[in-house]
């Protein structure tokens, strides 16, 4: 099967999942996350630090799976979508060696609590790294306040609730604490996200 082929099979493959399968109170991780967010974003970010077609690829899959794990429970994805890549990859011509690179991608997405913040870490794998900043590419958008918002519906609907003071201080220690992993990323984003965190700022000194 041809590179290019198989990539147009596993994304048709994927999207349909996505689309059916994940729960519709998904409003932030629902397919949207995946195929309209941080698809663009690898290759953006795969483009400016230099990544060849065949690397590219690697990051794209593991995009594409990145959150189907949510199909089966909303906390500890990763693992499950490195389980379901693992499964469907073969399929379409991956090998054994690409199949183990693309779940330890998956993998790196997983936001834990290192000295009391909550981050992820890629380390120095630089496919890691883009497939990290992809992700959360919306912390250096313009519309990070929409996405937001979007990501605590779907919180309420897990049964977290907060109010407007809780969520502001939530979210200021999380954009504050993350970090870009890519010069490309730096570049593209750092001047926005800096600027949606002013706004946080002020917006929490008005709800004092």
């Amino acid at each position: 099967m041809q590179a290019r082929g198989r990539m147009l099979d596993l994304e048709r493959h994927v999207r349909n999942r996505l689309e059916a399968e994940l729960p519709k109170t998904l409003t932030y991780h629902g397919a949207h996350h995946t195929i309209s967010d941080v698809l663009p974003s690898v290759d953006r970010i795969c483009r400016g630090e230099g990544v060849s077609d065949a690397q590219t690829d690697l990051v794209r899959a593991a995009a594409l799976f990145h959150d189907l794990g949510f199909v089966e429970s909303y906390y500890g994805n990763e693992p499950i979508g490195a389980r379901l890549a693992t499964q469907s990859l073969p399929q379409f011509g991956f090998s054994v060696e690409e199949i183990d690179r693309i779940a330890g991608l998956i993998l790196s997405t997983e936001i834990r609590e290192i000295d009391g913040a909550w981050v992820q870490a890629p380390g120095d794998d630089l496919l890691k790294r883009i497939l990290c900043d992809a992700d959360l590419d919306n912390l250096g958008r313009d519309d990070f306040f929409e996405v937001s918002d979007s990501l605590r519906r779907e919180l309420e609907f897990q049964g977290e609730r907060f109010t407007d003071r809780e969520w502001c201080t939530r979210q200021i220690a999380f954009v504050s604490r993350q970090e870009w992993f890519t010069a490309t990323q730096r570049r593209d984003r750092d001047a926005t996200k800096r600027g949606n965190l002013e706004r946080l700022r002020q917006e929490l000194s008005e709800l004092s």
